[in-house]
């Protein structure tokens, strides 16, 4: 059966608001694996301390290396304020990268405490290891900018379908398919037009006259007389 044209332009726009519905449909999933996160044994963090330190005993070398090169990771750490340290994980992963490069000229000659110092007071390793974390610090401010103009085009390319689709239906089916048209809602939005409650006209009560009352001339004598 073959839906009305009005029905039709309502299920696209519902379509075009669906990716939200499922947005929030795959937040629980995600806020179960979280739960999940944080419910991990204490013997968990423990096996991990145990295998760090047998790793740095075992690779002291590596492990002081990767250390000072990971120092701009501290340093976005004590920047980062936001309670999810984006910044601290971006920078963090780029600035590992970096390490990394340095660490492999370690792995590939001697792998010394004197040849990891000889690396570290290297200028291009500094170079290497300070770029890899500024990398990191790009992809934080440049990403989220990039991210929000490619929705805002993609979500005003997918409006103006809309729009030319509208069109159509309005020739094909006339002005009364339109009605009450959610685009032209949003036009009407977007161009701040807003109906203005008109201001309420208050009718004053009629001012009241003074009354004056007639003061009887019999009742004034005898109250003069008891004065006397």
């Amino acid at each position: 059966m073959a839906k009305a044209p009005q029905q039709g332009l309502v299920d696209e726009i519902g379509g075009a608001r669906r990716p939200a519905a499922s947005a929030a449909s795959t937040a629980a999933p995600k806020a179960t694996a979280d739960a999940a996160k944080k419910t991990r044994s204490p013997g968990f963090y423990y096996m991990t301390i145990a295998l760090s330190l047998v790793t740095c005993v075992l690779f002291y070398e590596t492990a002081i290396l990767i250390t000072v090169s990971m120092l701009p990771t501290g340093v976005a750490y004590v920047i980062d304020t936001h309670p999810r340290r984006y910044a601290t994980k971006t920078v963090a992963w780029a600035n590992l990268a970096g390490a990394l490069i340095v660490t492999f000229d370690l792995w590939a000659g001697d792998r010394t405490l004197a040849t990891a110092f000889d690396l570290m007071s290297d200028p291009f390793n500094w170079v290497i290891v300070l770029g890899a974390a500024g990398v990191g610090w790009g992809i934080h401010f440049m990403v989220p900018d990039m991210v929000l103009r490619y929705l805002d085009i993609s979500l005003d390319l997918k409006r103006k379908g809309l729009h030319e689709r509208q069109k159509t239906l309005e020739k094909e089916w006339g002005k009364e398919v339109r009605r009450d048209s959610p685009m032209d809602d949003l036009a009407r939005a977007e161009a701040g037009e807003v109906d203005g409650n008109e201001e309420d006209e208050f009718d004053l009560p009629p001012e009241e006259d003074d009354e004056i009352e007639d003061e009887d001339p019999d009742a004034e004598m005898l109250k003069n007389s008891r004065i006397d």
